[in-house]
């Protein structure tokens, strides 16, 4: 849907300028297929993002044509430039970084010793098999993923696709992660005190409270999200005036908690630091209404 493209961009473009924001001399990179211009707009005013296109994934052996979920994160090991790559969803939220201890774990990443490009580093799930007799793969979260780019590696990752051992060759959780688990047997395990992301899905959230949060991230899952309680994602809708003020919203909201509070501020602020002309689209396309306190609110 319309609302669920901007979703994603202006997402996007708030990521980017958090890191922006965090480590301003370190180049931001982002992966697209197909955007609009428009879109195209979103991610790059500013300077928050440099553009890398990759050409669109013929539909393959796995996800039919859902493919492009598990094909999209092979074309990080063509980025030949850079010696060494940190890959983070373009739906994750990196809190702001008062107090410097973001850029501090952000350092802490960066300074891990280079493996091998057969090694990247990446948070660790707990191991699966598709079937009894199929192997145990120790599965990963693709969500992060500290790399070091070569062709020979995205190669691998695309032919695998295309001729995978078995047709449910990993019961890895996800897209990506069943082809990462795959591919990385021997990956890293990302320590998840140097990055502590919150798994966000509109229940409990307390973790974000207080004046330094417990957490670096939240990662959004916008797509769980929508799917679990038929509502937009924490900017509000009808009730974001209502919740930004902290009075009781008179149409249906989840929002209700003093950490879903929080989370929706954060989220206006960040949209509010991006350039005027990105945030006026995400304000006008997020369905949002920011201006109708009177009328939304008790109290």
């Amino acid at each position: 849907s319309n609302s669920d493209f901007y979703m994603y961009a202006c997402a996007a473009a708030s990521l980017g300028l958090a890191l922006m924001q965090i480590d301003p001399a370190r180049p931001r990179v982002a992966l697209v297929t197909g955007l609009t211009e428009e879109a195209r707009d979103i991610l790059t005013d500013g300077g928050i993002w440099d553009l890398v296109d990759v050409p669109p994934w013929s539909i393959g052996s796995i996800g039919g044509k859902q493919s492009i979920a598990f094909e999209r994160k092979a074309a990080l090991w063509d980025l030949v430039s850079y010696e060494r790559v940190l890959y983070f969803d373009s739906d994750a939220f990196p809190f702001p970084d008062k107090s410097g201890q973001r850029l501090e774990r952000l350092e802490s990443i960066w300074q891990l010793e280079a493996l091998g490009k057969w090694h990247p580093y990446l948070f660790r799930n707990g191991p699966k098999r598709a079937r009894k007799t199929f192997s145990v793969y120790p599965c990963v979260h693709g969500s992060h993923i500290l790399l070091e780019p070569d062709p020979e590696v995205s190669a691998r990752y695309r032919a695998i696709l295309q001729d995978p051992p078995n047709p449910i060759f990993a019961s890895c959780n996800g897209n990506d992660q069943k082809i990462l688990s795959n591919l990385f047997p021997h990956f890293a395990a990302l320590r998840k005190d140097l990055w502590r992301a919150f798994k966000y899905e509109g229940t409990e959230c307390d973790v974000v409270l207080g004046e330094e949060p417990a957490v670096d991230e939240i990662h959004l899952y916008f797509h769980k999200f929508k799917a679990r309680l038929n509502v937009q994602p924490f900017w509000g809708g009808d009730c974001t005036s209502c919740i930004l003020e902290g009075k009781t919203c008179k149409y249906p909201n989840s929002f209700t908690r003093p950490c879903h509070k929080k989370i929706v501020e954060l989220w206006w602020e960040r949209l509010m630091e991006l350039p005027s002309k990105t945030a006026s689209m995400c304000v006008r396309h997020l369905g949002a209404n920011l201006d109708n306190a009177d009328k939304a609110c008790y109290g």
